[in-house]
């Protein structure tokens, strides 16, 4: 079977069909979520913004839950929050002592949120998960559709750049179509050298993420297929959509 591949590389742009939706947001929001299921975590509640956060937060905890509170707002973690947005971070508190949480970014939760409008299913993707996330995207139908949360708005490098990466992966699987936005993203990854880290470290996102001292972080997120862990947008008893590993 051809598979076909499309790349949104913002996501300000029109999602076209798709039979599946893989979203990037790899500095860092799908970075850490990928580190929260790693370490144990079970349920993820994806917000737009900040506010939302709170206030779900508070409706769960009035429901005898204690969620994590856990994102970044410019980078840094909001007053009032347990945690930023750092995967490592994440992973030395320790996801499984309390393994449901709200998150809210700047980029990455915004995203989802839009290919979850598709009515398709929607899982997040990171350099470090993509061949797991990849394969069980394939399952759904023959084209997968790969949206790139970008930086405000815009395109990015470092997303796009992990697109090129699971376009490339999903090359090596067999015969697959390329729209356009694919093979931009493939011409990116390949560019840089395949080299996820040297490519983080070029972008805009990656150099404030480093000027704000989150060096180990960029090394994390640059590291390819160490992890198994795939998480799927499912809706939630509370409403909305909810992160859960299958």
């Amino acid at each position: 079977m051809t598979v076909t591949a499309d790349v949104v590389l913002s996501p300000g742009e029109t999602l076209p069909d798709a039979d599946s939706w893989l979203v990037i947001d790899i500095l860092r929001a799908t970075t850490t979520m990928c580190a929260f299921f790693d370490g144990g975590g079970e349920i993820l509640h994806p917000c737009p913004s900040v506010e939302d956060a709170f206030l779900l937060r508070d409706r769960l905890a009035a429901g005898g839950r204690n969620p994590l509170l856990m994102g970044e707002r410019n980078a840094l973690p909001p007053e009032g929050f347990d945690l930023g947005n750092s995967p490592l971070e994440l992973l030395e508190f320790g996801p499984s002592k309390r393994p449901e949480a709200v998150m809210a970014t700047t980029n990455g939760t915004r995203a989802l949120l839009k290919a979850a409008a598709s009515g398709k299913p929607v899982r997040p993707v990171c350099a470090r998960n993509a061949s797991a996330v990849l394969d069980a995207s394939l399952k759904d139908g023959g084209s997968v559709g790969i949206l790139c949360a970008g930086l405000h708005g815009r395109a990015a490098l470092d997303d796009t750049a992990c697109a090129g990466l699971l376009v490339e992966l999903l090359l090596r699987r067999g015969d697959a179509e390329l729209q356009d936005g694919a093979v931009m993203a493939l011409d990116v990854w390949r560019s840089g050298g395949r080299d996820m880290a040297a490519i983080l470290r070029r972008s805009v996102h990656g150099r404030r993420i480093l000027a704000l001292g989150f060096e180990k972080d960029l090394a994390c997120a640059g590291e390819t297929d160490v992890s198994r862990s795939v998480a799927q947008l499912e809706e939630a008893e509370t409403g909305g959509p909810v992160l859960r590993t299958r």
